[in-house]
């Protein structure tokens, strides 16, 4: 008898430990929830859904992981692109800056030396052209009694100075002679130069202020 009752008790706390929910929903709608079997009405025992409280926990973790999961990649990528899109700064390459901005400005001072003012004149920013008109700037160009030397005293010595990705300054030694003849005077300059439209373009004010 002590053996049965010890038997029974084991299989209590069993099945207690392992219970299972039985869900059941009345006339009027009402869902209710219970333990035990016993107290659901006949008439609605033929409906009850039963519920297996651990591994419906055991899966709804799973099926959250899973999501978190698959969320985990498009959440990082948003957060990237959050930052980006509120100006995150980006890793400058100043040896293609430095490097752009040398090529450009020496394409200038060829223009510049050539007196191909017209072609030189679509190098210079948008905000010195406002200041002053084509014909303007090529006129005043023409009428200048210096100009650039020729060959290696032209321009030499570039150095190239990175103010931000949009803006630099390029410092020189220029080479000015005389229309009519006369010695090459070497000054050192510096002229700023702006990225716009993709290409980088010079103050055009300094090359009209430089050497008249």
């Amino acid at each position: 008898m002590k053996i049965a009752i010890g038997t029974l008790f084991i299989l209590f706390m069993f099945s207690t430990s392992w219970a299972e929910t039985y869900k059941w929903v009345d006339e009027k709608g009402t869902i209710h929830f219970t333990q035990e079997f016993s107290t659901i009405p006949e008439k609605f025992r033929d409906q009850v859904e039963i519920k297996d409280d651990k591994t419906e926990d055991s899966g709804k973790g799973s099926d959250e992981k899973s999501k978190d999961d698959r969320k985990g990649p498009s959440k990082r990528k948003a957060k990237a692109e959050h930052k980006k899109s509120k100006g995150e700064k980006q890793p400058i390459n100043t040896r293609k800056i430095e490097s752009d901005v040398t090529d450009a400005f020496t394409d200038i001072v060829s223009l510049w030396k050539d007196g191909k003012y017209e072609s030189l004149y679509e190098c210079g920013t948008l905000s010195s052209k406002a200041s002053v008109g084509k014909e303007n700037f090529v006129s005043h160009m023409g009428k200048k009694a210096w100009g650039l030397a020729s060959s290696w005293e032209t321009l030499r010595d570039i150095k190239v100075e990175i103010q931000h990705p949009k803006s630099a300054y390029a410092t020189a030694k220029i080479g000015y002679k005389p229309k009519r003849g006369g010695d090459t005077k070497v000054r050192t300059e510096t002229f700023q130069l702006k990225l716009e439209n993709g290409a980088w373009k010079v103050d055009l004010s300094k090359i009209v202020k430089a050497v008249k």
